[in-house]
């Protein structure tokens, strides 16, 4: 989704993704009115981070590591 980030910015964003996502978990874990468990509400909050992490850094973009990026194409001008 993002694109090619460097090693620290891309161990930042997943880091992000997975403390919301599993807080989310131990809010809805700890809430009376939900019927969860803690512990259910924590794994279920660290599943949805590690696929959000996932789905946040990772090139849907296929051929675009393997060296099939297209040239750009430059017009030049003859006088």
């Amino acid at each position: 989704m993002f694109g090619p980030l460097p090693a620290l910015h891309r161990f930042a964003l997943v880091l992000a993704a997975l403390v919301v996502c599993v807080g989310i978990g131990f809010w809805l874990g700890a809430m009376p009115e939900v019927p969860l468990n803690l512990r259910v509400g924590l794994l279920a909050g660290a599943a949805a981070g590690v696929a959000a992490a996932f789905a946040l850094v990772h090139d849907f973009h296929h051929g675009y590591h393997q060296g099939h990026v297209r040239a750009a194409r430059v017009r030049r001008r003859t006088h």
